[in-house]
């Protein structure tokens, strides 16, 4: 099986799972605001829903807004590999969707990152020094993006030299 054919399938169910997370925990915090079914549920830190402050509220509606600019990368990445299926390796979409993949992926790497600290310091109450497992999945992610750049880079450099050579007699 073609490589991009498996990653373009990868990457269409992941966006839907990580989607269909997010409206799942959307509907569940909302029936839970409604007092329907909220007995049975806790959340983060085992608060319930009576427990949950603005502050709660915010972080909530800020991980939605990061989801949203990671899903944006993935659906950038997937674009990606669309076009490598279409044995499309010398277009400047692809540079240009790499590119914006691998921003989209930092963007919301470095801000979960930012806010995971700020939700330990203002509603868990605790200040750690050493580093947790998230903060490497956060590194792993900017890495990602940082790879990403760097190959629509590589992508430009492609078709600029493909550009070139075509010229050529």
């Amino acid at each position: 099986m073609n490589t991009s054919k498996v990653l373009f399938n990868l990457l269409s169910i992941l966006i839907f799972l990580v989607i269909l997370a997010i409206v799942v925990g959307i509907v569940i915090t909302v029936l839970s605001i409604m007092g329907i079914g909220s007995e049975n549920l806790s959340f983060n830190g085992n608060h319930s829903i009576e427990d949950l402050t603005s502050t709660h509220f915010i972080f909530m509606g800020l991980n939605v807004i990061f989801y949203i600019v990671f899903i944006y990368g993935l659906f950038k990445l997937r674009t990606v590999a669309q076009l490598f299926l279409n044995n499309t390796f010398y277009d400047s979409e692809l540079g240009k969707n790499c590119d914006l993949a691998g921003k989209s992926f930092i963007l919301a790497a470095v801000f979960w990152w930012f806010f995971d600290g700020l939700s330990n310091m203002f509603i868990d109450h605790e200040v750690s020094i050493g580093v947790s497992d998230k903060t490497f999945i956060y590194l792993f992610i900017i890495a990602i993006g940082l790879f990403l750049m760097l190959t629509s880079k590589l992508f430009d450099k492609a078709l600029e030299l493909k550009s070139e050579n075509d010229l050529t007699i």
